[in-house]
This record gives structure tokens, sequence and C-alpha cells, in this order.
């Protein structure tokens, strides 16, 4: 059966999400628009990624497909949807920094590093809190806050990424 309180519950975080983005999206950008401005060679390169995170997640899924025929997996199905997703973004953010198409011309870069660091560094630690409290795995599954940890994780490693290429950057220009 759902539980109405949940849906309502989850609904009412999404909105909220939402709104809030708008407000996040506005104070990254220089300019204060909704929305990032690329250049025509970071819109192609950027098409790039998109097709590369398809077909990630179109595997993903497939492979899942098959898996959950024979086996029961170790985690609500919610959270192996999220990681799939999660591994599409990662792919798609990846390729675009490694390509230099990732940040827009309008992005102010320190105030989306800082923003991307808290937003991995709540989301690891609401895992953390989940895991102390014995909610992270019930009954052998993930739950609901791995979705938190996954989501941590995916920012960490998108920064990573930066970081490289930004070092790579640097040991050309030496």
């Amino acid at each position: 059966m759902f539980n109405s309180a949940r849906i309502i519950g989850g609904m009412t975080g999404i909105i909220i999400g939402l709104i809030v983005a708008v407000f996040v999206f506005r104070y990254v950008h220089r300019n204060k628009k909704l929305y990032t401005e690329y250049d025509e060679m970071q819109k192609l390169i950027r098409g790039e990624g998109y097709k590369y995170a398809f077909y990630t997640v179109l595997i993903l899924e497939a492979v899942l497909c098959v898996l959950t025929m024979g086996m029961e997996l170790p985690a609500e199905p919610y959270v192996v949807h999220f990681f799939v997703i999660f591994v599409g973004v990662t792919v798609q953010a990846s390729y675009c920094i490694w390509k230099g198409a990732y940040i827009g011309q309008n992005t102010n870069l320190p105030r989306y590093i800082i923003l991307m660091a808290v937003i991995s560094v709540l989301n690891i630690a609401g895992a953390f809190m989940a895991w102390k409290s014995g909610e992270l795995i019930v009954d052998g599954k993930f739950q609901s806050p791995m979705v938190n940890l996954l989501c941590g994780l995916m920012f960490a490693v998108i920064g990573i990424v930066g970081l490289v290429r930004k070092a790579a950057d640097r040991e050309e220009e030496a």
C-alpha cells in the first residue's frame, strides 16, 4: 500500500526544491538569469556529453532489467534507479568538464564551486546521520538515505574531475 503522508511529503519536498533551485540558479549566474549561456562550441560538446550519458543510462537500465529477473537487489528499487540517473549525470558532467564545456559564459565559478561543495557535504552528512541511526540499511536493503549518499558522491566526483582538469590545464601551460 502507498503511504499518503510519505507521498505528500515527497511532493512537497520536490516543490520546495524547485523553488530553491530557481534562486540558486540566479545566484550562481553573473547576470542573474535563470539559465546558463553557452557558446556554439560548448553547445556541441554538451550535446555529445548528453549522448554518452543517454547511452550509459540505457545500458545500465538494460542490465538492471536482466538482473531483476533472476535476483533481488540489495536496495529499494528507487535507490537503484537514482543510482543509474546519478551515473548518467556524472558521465555527462565529467565529459563536459574534460572538454571545457561545463561552465557557462555567465557562471560565477567561485559561487558555483561553493554551491557544489555545500550540496555534496550536506547530502553525505544526511546519509551519515541515517547510517548512525540505523536507517541507511533496513532488512539488508539500502533505503532512501542512500540516495543522499549517492548524490553527495556524484557532486564529489564531479568536483574531483574539475580539479584534475584544472591541474592538467596548469601542467599544459607550464
